[in-house]
Parts: C-alpha cells; sequence; structure tokens
C-alpha cells in the first residue's frame, strides 16, 4: 500500500492549486517567566523574541508549496503593517500575492499567542490575543475575489476553499463560481457553514462539525456516525466527504461504496492538532490531483496528519518527510 502511495508523491510537484479561504498570520511570543505581579495575581514575563508564520488558509497554502506544489492564494487582507507581514512571509517563499485583495479598512486576522517558561524549561502557552476583522466587506471587494477565482479556474482544475469564518469566502461568490466551472474540483473545509457549499467536490468536517449538523443523533455508535456521513454526503450533492475524527483516524464516504473508517497513524500521544486539517486537505487534494482513488487519498493525508500532530502550532509537512515516512 506505502508503495503506491510514494508513487503519488512525484505527481504533486509542479500542481497548481487555488487556496482560496482566510489568510491568518500567527504571532508567536517567547517570554521569559520571573515573578508574580505585585499589581495583580499575574505572572510577570520578560519578552525574548517573537516570529510570525502562515495559519488558517495559509497554512494550507504553505503544506501545497512544501509537498512540491504551486499554491495560488486567493484572499483579503489589509494594507496595515499586519497585512505587509503576510505578503513579505509568500514571497520570502516564492508564492504569488497577485490575487490577493488589499483593503484599506479590513484588518488582517492575527492570532498572537505568548508563551512563557523558565530560562531553561519548555516554553507554554499562556494567553492568547485576536485580532480579528469587524467591518463589514462590500459586494464589490467580493466581486474582486470571484473575478480572480473566475481567471485562475480557466487554467487550473483544483481549488482549495479554507473557509475559517473571517469573509474571504461567501456561499454566493462559490454559486457563481460553481455554475460557471461545474467540472472543476472544489475541496472544502468550511468552519461551521459546510451545509451552505453545495456541489463541492469532496468536503471535510470534523467530528464536532458533523455532531453540529445532526443534533437529533446522539453518535452513541459507529452507526450514527455512517449514516449522519452520507446523509451529508447526499445533501452536498458531494463526490465525498472525509469526516476528520481525532484520535480515531477518518472515515471516507463515497457514492455507492460503504464508509469506511482508517485507523490513526502513528502514536494517540497527540502533541498538538492545530493546522492537522489544513494538512489534510491539502495533501487530499494533491493526491487526487495526481490520480488517486479518494480512499488512497485519504489514507495519505491520514498518514500526514499522523506526522503533524506531533508538532507543535501549524507546522507544514514536506514531501521529504512525507516520503520518509512512507519508506
Amino acid at each position: 500500500m506505502h508503495k503506491k502511495m510514494l508513487e503519488l508523491l512525484p505527481g504533486f510537484r509542479g500542481k497548481k492549486i487555488v487556496v482560496w479561504g482566510d489568510l491568518i498570520l500567527d504571532e508567536y511570543i517567547y517570554t521569559t517567566t520571573s515573578r508574580i505581579s505585585r499589581e495583580a495575581p499575574v505572572l510577570v514575563t520578560e519578552f525574548e523574541s517573537n516570529e510570525y508564520i502562515l495559519g488558517g488558509a495559509g497554512n494550507v497554502v504553505m503544506n501545497v508549496k512544501m509537498l512540491g506544489a504551486v499554491p495560488i492564494p486567493v484572499a483579503f487582507i489589509g494594507t496595515g503593517a499586519d497585512g505587509k507581514t503576510l505578503k513579505k512571509i509568500l514571497g520570502q517563499n516564492s508564492i504569488t500575492t497577485d490575487f490577493l485583495v488589499e483593503l484599506d479598512d479590513y484588518r488582517t486576522p492575527k492570532k498572537s499567542r505568548i508563551l512563557s517558561g523558565g530560562e531553561n524549561t519548555k516554553k507554554q502557552q499562556v494567553l492568547r490575543i485576536d485580532a480579528l476583522n469587524k467591518t463589514e466587506i462590500g459586494k464589490a471587494a467580493h466581486g474582486k475575489i470571484e473575478g480572480a477565482l473566475r481567471d485562475l479556474l480557466k487554467h487550473t482544475d483544483y481549488l482549495i476553499i479554507s473557509d475559517y469564518l473571517y469573509k474571504s469566502v461567501i456561499p454566493d461568490v462559490f454559486s457563481g463560481i460553481r455554475q460557471r466551472f461545474p467540472s472543476r474540483n472544489i475541496i472544502i473545509d468550511s468552519r461551521d457553514h459546510l451545509m451552505e457549499f453545495e456541489n463541492v467536490t469532496i468536503a471535510t468536517p470534523n467530528e464536532p462539525e458533523i455532531k453540529k449538523l445532526f443534533p437529533v443523533k446522539n453518535f452513541f455508535s459507529e452507526q450514527e456516525f455512517y449514516e449522519a456521513g452520507e446523509e451529508l454526503r447526499k445533501r452536498l450533492n458531494a463526490g465525498g466527504i472525509v469526516l476528520k475524527r481525532g484520535h480515531k483516524g477518518m472515515t471516507v464516504f463515497e457514492k455507492d461504496r460503504p464508509a469506511e473508517t482508517i485507523g490513526i497513524h502513528g502514536s494517540p500521544e497527540i502533541v498538538d492538532v492545530t493546522g492537522a486539517g489544513d494538512t489534510v486537505i491539502s495533501v487530499l487534494s494533491l493526491a487526487l490531483s495526481a490520480g488517486a482513488d479518494l480512499l488512497s487519498a485519504a489514507r495519505l493525508a491520514n498518514i500526514a496528519a499522523g506526522i503533524v500532530v506531533m508538532k507543535e502550532g501549524c507546522y507544514p509537512i514536506g514531501i521529504h518527510e512525507l516520503e520518509n515516512e512512507l519508506n
């Protein structure tokens, strides 16, 4: 089985994948804990350093890039310092910024994580500060997103939608794109809004999301998960559903085939699930673009996810790392 997966990896190289979604700037601030404040019962920490990486759809972009393909991000960003930092990171990784829509009154989503600990101890996250966009986005701005997608999908077959609910992705634009390009492969991960995106090729919800979609079910048995997954596939008119189930692995649903569960890859002692869903949708899309069937693509994505959950934070997996794991 691993040999067939290895044979897929060379097919990733050079594949153009459009990534439409919410680019998030993740900031990590490293500090040293010194004492408890005399002003209030809080830690006093001393700044050491900080770094920026890409989160949200940005993590999908980085995964696609690290796997040897060519990501093309389409998203809103602000014109302020955070937007400039985000563009700089993309540029440093030779990723195009030509299809980003810059808005003066848009706040680029940023999540700042403050980590602290003793001088020679492991840093632990003690606080997260989110700076999110609160302004309304007009039709003209969304029209620019739709225009960029129309131009790109004339020449590319795969579109990943990574919807973190920060308004780069809206159902109206999706509907217009789907009508114009009915044969394009669209793989979506949409946080809590999945039912608004019918006629996708593949959807990748997680277990908490499917429980919200079917509140009348108790989900005490595997059969209830199988019934919910198949019902979701039919409602979305999707070619398939890859249900991410944490320590239980994944369950794959396809038309006219019984559901199949893939057990977790690697150790159950998970370090950090941050960004694992981004890895899944990236590897899944590239495997499909390289000619894999859905079940094989999901198995490969499951192996990749098993690697990244053993790392801290958003960790884009590299092609050689995946290759080594398969060997």
